[in-house]
């Protein structure tokens, strides 16, 4: 059984245009061109520093999170040929005793096989924080405590030589065990300001059809502080309109 997915290309390119975020995306992209590069010295020199493409995007729900995992993962399948792969962690965890800390194993030596082509993979984590939740509640404590352990030595194992990019996202970034936190080498808060919800209106405003003859309202970006919750307001404007 394997415990990686690896995801489609068309969903990739398909996903809609990062608005915002400028400033994490140009820098994890530096980092990404590092790691999936071939500039020896420069690769000798980040792991003295121990730069790692080891990320984590943290934040309430709907501020771009997940959007600009994907647009970091399109730019490294369109400008370095790397491909991205999911880990499922619903697949790992299970109630069999034993068995959850055997699966991360198997899914470490799945990563470590895929990492043998020479370009490297990027590791999407998405919901990162499900390996704090046993949703089965039958799983013995010292064995979750084993894996979430075996979690943190692999996140320590990795090099840059490994050529592994690492996209994780949470909404419960305060609840992850400090020690955990350290294992990521770039922690980056991801926030929607009034500029950023700006520019989402401007691109939203020209995709929509002029047929729906719709404007929106000047109190949404006021009442708004995510682009999800703005999506939100439209989407049912633009149903009533339909």
């Amino acid at each position: 059984m394997s415990f990686l997915t690896r995801v489609d290309e068309k969903l990739i390119k398909n996903k809609p245009d990062l608005i915002g975020h400028d400033e994490i995306y140009d820098s994890c992209k530096k980092v990404i061109n590092l790691v999936h590069g071939s500039n020896k010295p420069m690769l000798d020199f980040c792991d003295e520093l121990d730069i790692r493409s080891i990320n984590i995007f943290y934040g309430k729900t709907g501020t771009g999170k997940t959007t600009l995992s994907y647009s970091l993962a399109k730019y490294a399948l369109e400008e370095l040929e790397v491909e991205t792969y999911e880990l499922n962690f619903q697949d790992i965890i299970t109630s069999e005793l034993g068995k959850t800390l055997e699966n991360f194993h198997f899914a470490y030596e799945e990563i470590n096989q895929l990492c043998t082509n020479g370009e490297g993979i990027i590791l999407f984590l998405d919901e990162f924080d499900r390996i704090l939740v046993d949703r089965q509640q039958r799983n013995e404590v010292s064995e979750m405590k084993r894996a979430f352990i075996s979690l943190m030595d692999f996140f320590q194992s990795i090099s840059i030589e490994h050529k592994i990019t690492i996209l994780a996202t949470t909404n419960c970034f305060d609840l992850l065990d400090p020690a955990l936190k350290r294992r990521f080498s770039f922690q980056y808060e991801i926030k929607c300001d009034a500029t950023e919800l700006e520019a989402y209106a401007k691109h939203l405003s020209d995709k929509i059809p002029k047929s729906l003859n719709y404007i929106m309202p000047d109190d949404y970006l006021k009442e708004t502080i995510t682009i999800a919750e703005l999506k939100q307001k439209i989407r049912s404007d633009v149903v009533k309109l339909l």
